[in-house]
Formats: C-alpha cells, sequence, structure tokens
C-alpha cells in the first residue's frame, strides 16, 4: 500500500463517484495524492461530499493517475466483496490525520482479514496499554473504512464497541470475513465471544 501523507492537511477531494457494492452505495473520493475518502451511503448518516466534486481533466498526468486509481479501487473493493483477503495493498492513499491516528491506522492495517482484536489488544500493541479510549477515537477518525479495518476491532468483553457507518454494517462486515475466512458468521445480535 502506497501512503502519500501530504504536508496540506487540508487536501480537498478532487474527485468523489459512488461505488455499488454488495453491502451498500460506497463514496469514494480522492485527491491529487490518492484515495483519501470511504463514505457509506446509508440513512441517518452524513453522505460524502456531491459528486463530481471538481473535475480537473485539463492536467492529463493527473486525469491518468485518477483513472488508474479509481480502477484499482473498485477491483480491490470486488475482490474484497468476493472474499478475497488483503485486496487494498496495492492501493495509493493519501492519509490525512494526526501521527498518533496515523500509527494506529498502519498498526490495524496489519490485522489479518478475518480477524478480530480488541481496543486494547491494539493498544498494547502499539506500546500504549491505557490508550484504549484514544484507539477508538483514531477509529472513529478513521477516513478508509473496509481498507483500514476498525471493523474488526471491538471491545473486550466482546460488544462491538463502535462504528461511524453504523453498528449492523461493522456486523455484517465482520460476518462477511468470517464466513470468507470458513468459519461460522457472528450472531446477529449480542456480544461476540471469542477474540
Amino acid at each position: 500500500m502506497k501512503i502519500l501523507n501530504k504536508k496540506n492537511p487540508e487536501s480537498k477531494p478532487l474527485w468523489v463517484e459512488m461505488l455499488p457494492t454488495l453491502l451498500c452505495p460506497l463514496w469514494l473520493s480522492f485527491s491529487e495524492q490518492g484515495l483519501q475518502a470511504v463514505y457509506f451511503n446509508n440513512p441517518g448518516q452524513e453522505s460524502g461530499p456531491l459528486w463530481p466534486v471538481n473535475q480537473q481533466q485539463s492536467v492529463p498526468e493527473l486525469a491518468a493517475h485518477l483513472r488508474q486509481w479509481r480502477q484499482k479501487t473498485a477491483a480491490a473493493f470486488k475482490d474484497y466483496f468476493a472474499g478475497e483477503p488483503e485486496t487494498f495493498e496495492h492501493l495509493t492513499l493519501d492519509l490525512q490525520g494526526t501521527p498518533f491516528q496515523i500509527k494506529v491506522w498502519q498498526t490495524l492495517r496489519r490485522a489479518p482479514f478475518g480477524t478480530i482484536t480488541s481496543y486494547q489488544a491494539l493498544a498494547k500493541a502499539l506500546g500504549r496499554p491505557r490508550s484504549a479510549r484514544a484507539i477508538g477515537g483514531a477509529m472513529r477518525a478513521n477516513p478508509l473504512p473496509i481498507i483500514i479495518p476498525c471493523h474488526r476491532v471491538i471491545a473486550t468483553n466482546g460488544s462491538l464497541g463502535g462504528y461511524t457507518a453504523g453498528l449492523q454494517y461493522k456486523r455484517l462486515l465482520l460476518s462477511h470475513e468470517q464466513v470468507a475466512s470458513g468459519r461460522s458468521p457472528i450472531p446477529l445480535h449480542g456480544p461476540i465471544e471469542e477474540l
């Protein structure tokens, strides 16, 4: 995965488009540096910027990069929903966040497809065992859900915790990965018993 951290934290969307998936429509937002955000399109959640935001097709090199990024992103999501693990490794990302958030997100990227971890275990993996709440804050700020798999992080007691798109999507994503990995889906209600 190529991550470009642009010095300008106010990186503006260049192109936003809707990608139909098996889960729901996803809005993909691209900047001049790569994919910068994924928005779920579900009732009650603020949708992404309106499409198209800015079509700067007058710069041929940028248009070529954008076309390539869009194709790779669409193919990666198609593979992910077909049950292929680790399909997002070759995407170019314009990841914006604080140094702590980026460290959390990069650590979380190493959580294998089909696995579930806890906020506490992630905090320990970062060498900050008392920062589970801060981990939760970084998860809420995650601009690239599914690609940075914050849905794989649950509370130590087995409850789902939170998910910006809604817990129904978190439960569906976890079940999808469990089934694709040859395991049983997670329960429709209540806590998850195994960590």
